[in-house]
């Protein structure tokens, strides 16, 4: 073969490889759409936001292996907060900045209520999994792109007291607060659905949130002798009451809020958590459909018990996908919000979500109810 055939012959094939390049097509793979999950994954609110991040990726796995939004994948950037209510915000702002179009924040109400600020200002989707109802339901109105996951303080409130006045024929009760925003709020609501319910309050005492002593708040109920007493707390310090409690003889039955409902709380109780002790939570009686299917996923997953703050993630991760499925491609809080208010019921394992222009929480008394603690666990009373 001469030279010069050779050559010609050569610059045919690398010609022939170029046009046949050209004509071949890729599909790009879609872009994840971005979302935030501002989670207490350290510092005291740990315990909780542990778990809600554990089941943000557990459900980001099971919607993109069920096709995502309209095909496309979602993606949750985890940060954690460390329970500080400005880092939440800082870490809002650069989520947003960054191309996240809706925000789940947070663990607790502090960071919560300073996340709303950024997302409001920004027109982005908040949910939150706080029972506390005025991080939504303002003085100036609802706000219009926050909504709430679990049940409001004041679903709780109707549980814990509706149950202690007809199963346990509690005419008193005592109320046992951390003084933050949280735990204020809480028993101010406690105290208005008790006298509803025709209950007198004898004594109402607050407690700091990294308290380790509570013997004057202990002894100052225990001398006013409540047939009950309400505890409104969360993370591990409720554990610590409940032990003083018992240690000083305060031995009447305990009722919690949502925040107590933690394996956790009962380990640093010990053995003081074998009198009566009760939650309010929507885990409790007979699990839906949707609580076993995700309770099955999270025990193969974790192999962990299935735990409030957890069912909450969930439902935080599946409603942003609801809303972002509903709006058809936009993404703004807006259009967003309108999705979820258009009331289209959402069952999942906090219960039946049915969002309204003027209800950002969704839920009804049916979906809680009581669980007592027995032998280290949480179960029906």
């Amino acid at each position: 073969m001469n030279r010069t055939f050779a050559s010609a012959l050569a610059a045919a094939c690398i010609a022939c490889l170029v046009v046949g390049a050209s004509t071949v097509t890729t599909t790009a793979a879609p872009e994840p759409i971005k979302l935030a999950a501002i989670l207490s994954t350290s510092g005291p609110s740990a315990p909780l936001g542990v778990p809600e991040s554990n089941a943000v990726k557990l459900a980001e796995r099971e919607i993109n292996a069920h096709g995502g939004v309209d095909g496309r994948p979602i993606h949750f950037d985890i940060v954690d907060d460390g329970a500080k209510a400005d880092v939440a915000a800082q870490l809002a702002t650069q989520m947003i900045a960054s191309g996240h179009v809706a925000i789940f924040c947070g663990t607790r109400t502090d960071t919560s209520v300073a996340v709303s600020r950024v997302t409001t200002a920004s027109n982005v989707l908040q949910v939150y999994t706080t029972p506390t109802e005025s991080v939504w339901r303002t003085p100036r109105g609802v706000v219009k792109n926050v909504f709430e996951v679990n049940p409001r303080d004041q679903l709780e409130a109707v549980a814990l007291l509706s149950f202690a006045k007809t199963r346990l024929k509690v005419k008193t009760i005592g109320i046992l607060h951390d003084e933050n925003l949280y735990g204020s709020g809480g028993a101010t609501i406690a105290a208005a659905e008790a006298k509803v319910l025709g209950m007198q309050v004898v004594g109402d005492e607050a407690y700091p949130g990294t308290a380790t002593d509570f013997t004057p708040q202990i002894v100052k109920l225990r001398d006013a002798k409540p047939d009950a007493v309400v505890l409104w707390g969360a993370t591990t310090t409720p554990g610590l009451a409940i032990r003083a409690a018992r240690t000083l003889g305060l031995n009447v039955p305990i009722l919690g809020s949502s925040g107590i409902l933690s394996p956790a709380i009962l380990n640093v109780a010990g053995g003081a958590a074998a009198g009566e002790v009760y939650s309010a939570s929507p885990l409790a009686g007979t699990p839906s459909p949707e609580q076993r299917a995700f309770a099955d996923l999270y025990d193969k997953e974790y192999h962990l018990p299935v735990v409030s703050f957890a069912a909450n993630g969930w439902d935080a991760a599946h409603i942003l996908v609801v809303a972002l499925r509903e709006a058809h491609g936009k993404t703004d809080g807006t259009s967003l919000a309108n999705a979820l208010e258009a009331g289209k019921p959402i069952p999942l394992a906090d219960g039946v979500f049915k969002y309204s222009p003027s209800d950002h929480n969704g839920l009804t008394p049916a979906d809680v109810r009581i669980a007592m603690a027995r032998n280290g666990t949480w179960g029906n009373p």
